[in-house]
């Protein structure tokens, strides 16, 4: 087992104590049994409940959400858009845990050319995001973590003006030191805190957190004054439903084999099952493949150039299987209807 994985009888009051994520994944021989958050512990905690005197299995969640390793990117995007989680587990076939998936790496798994990533932060903010002040006791920050669903609380000064960050692992500290009475959010909160304005694009925010090895931004309006917060899982979640979006609008006519949402790195909309088996590949291993040999530079250039109503042959290479097609530009947009010849 590793850092983010425990048993079911690991006891609770060790089963964060070497930070990492905030969910671990609770193995039984090998497979994937249950889950614990983070938030598990608060919740017993805050209920009076000993967390010395229990283990793993007596708060874990088993209704989890896990897939198979693959190299689908988009499928396990997905994933995360439909259950908003901060983690994802990966298994073998047989089942067996292998890792945890973060939102920061799917997010990089993307392609920068999605139009996601160039739209305003404050589309996907979290708006007014929760507030404390730093000399708030910690035994009340609890109570009001408990009452809302939150990832974290901005300690915020009278000016309303960004001070500090109270996380989930700050609260947790707090406890494991046994609950002194008399301590305050200034002795656990994380300072200074890293802030972007809210007009800014989602590409550079990205860009931000990733430089800074973080997963929660805070975002200012004008005046410098706390305005929203944004997570990686916000982020990933506002590209995900702007690709499935994409996906459903430009779905394959009867008359076409393949539709295209083109990019530096191309990847593949919709696909019919035909061309899925002259490929040779399964539908998950489609959507996401990447240009090989027979798309080069020029070619690259010379479609991007196409004009709308506009066709132009050529051959694509995938796996070493060359096909011809006829590529069409269908709209304005950067989407592209594929018509195999022959």
């Amino acid at each position: 087992m590793d850092a983010n994985t425990v048993s079911p009888l690991t006891p609770l009051h060790i089963a964060f104590k070497d930070g990492g994520q905030h969910v671990r994944a609770v193995v039984d021989e090998g497979k994937v049994v249950g889950i614990i958050l983070m938030r598990h512990l608060l919740e017993q905690a805050a209920a009076g409940r000993d967390i010395q005197q229990l283990a793993a299995r007596d708060v874990m969640q088993t209704d989890i959400v896990a897939t198979q390793q693959c190299n689908n990117r988009l499928h396990i995007a997905q994933l995360f858009l439909q259950h908003r989680m901060k983690s994802l587990i990966l298994t073998d076939k047989q089942g067996h845990f292998l890792r945890h998936m973060i939102a920061q790496e799917v997010i990089t798994a993307l392609p920068t050319s999605l139009f996601g990533f160039f739209q305003p932060v404050s589309q996907m903010m979290i708006q007014n995001p929760k507030t404390t002040s730093a000399d708030t006791r910690m035994s009340q920050v609890i109570e009001t973590w408990l009452l809302t669903p939150l990832s974290c609380l901005i300690v915020c000064n009278e000016a309303h003006e960004a001070m500090g960050m109270l996380s989930e692992s700050d609260v947790l500290r707090w406890i494991l030191s046994g609950k002194p009475d008399m301590a305050k959010v200034a002795d656990y909160m994380y300072a200074p805190v890293v802030a972007m304005a809210q007009q800014d694009f989602v590409y550079d925010v990205w860009g931000r957190m990733k430089s800074e090895d973080i997963s929660k931004m805070i975002l200012l309006d004008g005046n410098q004054k706390l305005v929203g917060l944004v997570t990686a899982t916000d982020i990933l979640i506002a590209l995900c439903r702007s690709q499935w979006d994409t996906f459903k609008q430009f779905h394959c006519p009867e008359e076409m084999d393949m539709a295209l949402e083109w990019s530096k790195d191309g990847m593949v909309m919709a696909a019919k099952d035909s061309i899925i088996q002259r490929f040779g590949l399964s539908k998950d291993e489609l959507v996401g493949l990447q240009w090989r040999d027979g798309c080069d530079e020029d070619t690259v250039r010379r479609l991007l150039e196409l004009k709308r109503d506009e066709s132009m042959e050529l051959l694509w290479e995938i796996e070493g299987a060359a096909l011809p097609f006829v590529a069409t530009r269908d709209s304005e947009q950067a989407v592209m209807w594929w018509r195999l010849q022959g």
